[in-house]
């Protein structure tokens, strides 16, 4: 038997529209029944011939699964051969395999492919079998069928990982934009940027037709997008002719999506210096000042010259269209725009490898970390009053309202436990926190119920969180909002209670994190699904602002927060390894028990005999919850 026959007879082949793929930046393929394209049949009549032509090529298409079979083939068939003079077959024609983010290998069309040939092509089939994110990019510039994926007849296949925001970069352009002339379709600089920052995103780039049609700017404003990016202008022959297309293009996406960032780029540089693209950057840019001047807060300018300008022509193939080099300049000068229009971490977060504090200098680093989430006024004095349905108002700079509960068990003890919630408006939410409040008020403890900011009955999710750092502050940080509540609530129950713990979930955890860093009367604290060390979150565990802060994180790593919240106390960090949300086996790339147990060893190192950290990975939690079990092993070491 060949080995063609022999791979023939262990795969199962799947269509790539079988549930268990998803396929991404094809926004009409439902409506197109599933066919890889990126435009809408329904409108074939109205696109310019040449744009529904580039339209076939489904540039920016992507195929996403995770699985864990040991290999993957792929079975295609191309229209015609690669036939493009500054693009080899790799770029024309190639499907890149990207697993867990990093390239493995390439789908080409061979020199005789022709409708009805099929072409077969292994990615890999030597892996052990474990879980990973599997990404086929599918071709920049050739019509391609996928008809069938290959995995292992027993393989578990599962939905890929989360983006970080589940609408997608929009992006429309020109031959650049499409891709041309990346050496393979993982190497646009949206593909680029969008493994960079966990995104989605879709390509309306249209080798030479990118010109701003009526009918495209419509047919883009049909997308829900999380950002647009308005790249075209070079395929406009003259500067009349963008004149009459640019600002309708712009005033159009803008009237159906009015709250939505837009980005728009100025030509890039190109080894002739054409002087009408001199004469189209000032244009785009007296349209965006203008409607920016108007009151369009959600309008961004970037500068093409910024992104490759005229000391960075090695990074073009043939004067004016990109190689990968290029790419990478323009994906790594985009992004961080494009992170801060969506209050996403920057693509590079804080190393918080090493550990920058000791015994002897936690209490001086705890002082610098209340100097800098307050201000030299340190720590609020106010106590707020214990109404008599337990409730306590919590009144904050800038507006900002809080406010916690006080549950008091059959029998009064003098023992307390802090229990914030993450992203949920609910203790009653499935995610194990009414059970553990219920548990721990049998046990004889009173329970402070807390909620991060604005998230709490009555007040959810009226404020993401990236926005609480735009607000001006007369001193300090906005990391004062997910604290302070906490910190006058302690003001008031402090003389009550002799002895004080501290459980989380999720931005609950790591809330506790830093509470037990600023606050020494926690004496044990309980960080659920809350933290991870910054060098080893990756796209989708990340977190919202407060986690990644650069200029706090700086100041003091994750690893040097488990070290202050464990000095002379104890910590018991909990990671669910089946988690479905944050830090749990799925979320990491590598191998995630050698990783995590590292940094708990570091930190034990750290503290010697003055502290206890310990590091649990609970594998009874089947989702993103505190498990019962969980809950016990807390109450144990509560009795300690």
């Amino acid at each position: 038997m060949g080995p063609a026959l022999l791979l023939a007879a262990t795969l199962s082949w799947l269509s790539p529209l079988d549930s268990k793929f998803t396929v991404n930046g094809l926004p009409w393929l439902a409506e197109n029944k599933g066919e890889l394209i990126r435009l809408p049949h329904r409108l074939e009549a109205e696109i310019p011939k040449p744009v529904w032509n580039l339209g076939l090529s489904p540039s920016g298409g992507r195929i996403r699964f995770r699985t864990n079979s040991t290999r993957v083939a792929i079975k295609i068939e191309y229209p015609s051969a690669p036939n493009m003079v500054n693009m080899h077959a790799f770029g024309q024609t190639g499907i890149d395999l990207y697993i867990d983010g990093v390239y493995r290998s390439t789908a080409v069309a061979p020199k005789d492919a022709a409708p009805g040939k099929t072409v077969e092509f292994t990615f890999f089939a030597d892996l052990p079998k474990q879980p990973r994110d599997i990404t086929l990019y599918l071709p920049l510039y050739k019509p391609a069928k996928v008809l069938e994926i290959g995995l292992d007849d027993d393989a578990v296949t599962t939905r890929p990982r989360r983006f970080a925001n589940p609408r997608p970069v929009v992006y429309y352009g020109t031959s650049i934009t499409q891709g041309g002339c990346a050496s393979r379709s993982g190497l646009s600089y949206q593909a680029i940027l969008a493994r960079q920052l966990n995104l989605d995103f879709v390509n309306l780039g249209f080798s030479g037709n990118g010109k701003g049609e009526p009918v495209m700017a419509n047919l883009t404003a049909e997308i829900d997008a999380s950002v647009f990016v308005l790249d075209f202008s070079q395929n406009n022959p003259d500067l009349p002719s963008l004149q009459q297309a640019y600002e309708p293009f712009l005033t159009t996406v803008r009237a159906k999506h009015p709250k939505t960032p837009i980005i728009a780029i100025t030509p890039i540089a190109a080894a002739n210096n054409n002087p009408k693209f001199q004469q189209f950057r000032e244009h785009i840019r007296e349209i965006l000042n203008k409607h920016i001047k108007n009151g369009d807060k959600m309008l961004t300018l970037v500068e093409g010259y910024d992104l490759l300008g005229r000391d960075r022509l090695d990074g073009l193939v043939d004067g004016v269209h990109p190689n990968d080099l290029g790419f990478q300049w323009m994906a790594d000068g985009l992004a961080p725009t494009v992170a801060k229009v969506l209050n996403l971490p920057p693509p590079a977060l804080v190393n918080d490898a090493k550990i920058t504090v000791t015994p002897s200098t936690v209490a001086a680093r705890r002082q610098q970390i209340i100097d800098f989430i307050w201000g030299p006024a340190g720590l609020p004095k106010t106590k707020p009053t214990l109404g008599p349905d337990g409730v306590m108002k919590i009144t904050m700079e800038a507006g900002q309202e809080n406010s916690t509960r006080l549950l008091q068990p059959k029998q009064k003890t003098n023992k307390l436990i802090l229990l914030q919630h993450g992203h949920s408006c609910s203790f009653e939410d499935g995610a194990g926190l009414d059970h553990a409040t219920t548990e721990f008020l049998k046990a004889g403890y009173a329970v402070l119920q807390a909620h991060m900011p604005h998230m709490r009955p009555g007040d959810c999710s009226t404020m993401p969180h990236g926005e609480l750092f735009n607000l001006k502050l007369a001193n300090g940080n906005a990391l004062k909002f997910f604290l302070e509540h906490l910190v006058q609530s302690l003001n008031t129950l402090k003389p009550k209670y002799k002895e004080i713990h501290m459980v989380g979930l999720s931005g609950g955890g790591w809330t506790t994190t830093l509470m037990a860093a600023i606050e020494p009367a926690i004496r044990v604290s309980v960080p659920v699904a809350g933290t991870i060390p910054l060098y080893l979150r990756t796209g989708d565990s990340v977190g919202d602002k407060e986690q990644y802060l650069d200029e706090f994180y700086t100041l003091a790593g994750y690893p040097d927060l488990y070290v202050m919240g464990a000095l002379g106390r104890k910590q018991i960090q909990i990671l669910n390894r089946k988690d479905n949300c944050c830090f749990g086996e799925a979320q990491q790339k590598g191998e995630y028990e050698p990783a995590m147990r590292a940094y708990e060893k570091r930190v034990q190192e750290t503290l010697g005999k003055s502290g206890n950290f310990r590091l649990v990975i609970d594998d009874d939690a089947p989702k993103h919850m505190i498990s019962p079990q969980a809950v016990q092993l807390m109450l144990k070491e509560f009795a300690q």
